[in-house]
């Protein structure tokens, strides 16, 4: 097998597993000793793969851009208004896969690190949403009282503190229920 293919399998093998730990003990409680431990594996192993622990960070946020791409597309149809709602029911959706730590991590990790911008608009998730608007407004679907790329901001800005307020709130409601009626009442103002 190629030792670049070996390589990038060991480590989504080892991602998965780091995903549930943080999961069940939060982020923040966890240290490399820990993860190595949990793992069966030697601290030279986890930096062999990951240089340092924020660099699962940026794997978390990559792994939302995956799903996005992967699940989140298969579901679009030619209606812009109803891709709306079914992104923020699969955002919804991913958040609760992942879990309240792994949310509430998300929340609260810095913005940029290493070099990667983790709210970056060049982001596969943000691109998603993008098109949808402007698909949407290219239709006729939408009729815009701003950009796209304003709009984009806007509902981005709206869902991840939705998700930052359930993870605060240890998960108490249903987030996909309230994404969903968040986008409901929004698209009041983009159709008609």
């Amino acid at each position: 097998m190629n030792p670049q293919i070996k390589f990038l399998a060991r480590k989504q093998e080892l991602f998965a597993k780091i995903r549930e730990l943080v999961s069940k003990e939060g982020y923040s409680n966890l240290t490399v000793r820990d993860i190595c431990s949990n793992l069966g594996i030697s601290t030279g192993t986890f930096y062999h793969y990951f240089p340092e622990k924020g660099d699962i960070a940026w794997i978390l946020f990559s792994d939302i851009d995956n799903y996005f791409n992967e699940v989140a597309t298969n579901k679009l149809t030619d209606y812009e208004p109803d891709n709306l709602v079914t992104f923020c029911i699969e955002y919804g959706n991913y958040i609760v896969g992942n879990g309240v730590e792994t949310c509430r991590y998300i929340s609260i990790a810095p913005f940029n690190k290493n070099n990667h911008a983790y709210l970056d608009e060049g982001r596969a998730i943000f691109k998603i949403l993008l098109h949808i608007i402007e698909r949407g407004e290219a239709k006729g679907q939408f009729k815009l009282n701003d950009t796209p790329l304003e709009i984009t901001r806007m509902i981005m800005v709206l869902i991840r503190g939705y998700s930052s307020d359930w993870a605060k709130r240890n998960g108490s409601y249903d987030i996909v229920e309230k994404l969903k009626f968040f986008i409901q009442l929004f698209l009041m103002t983009l159709v008609n």
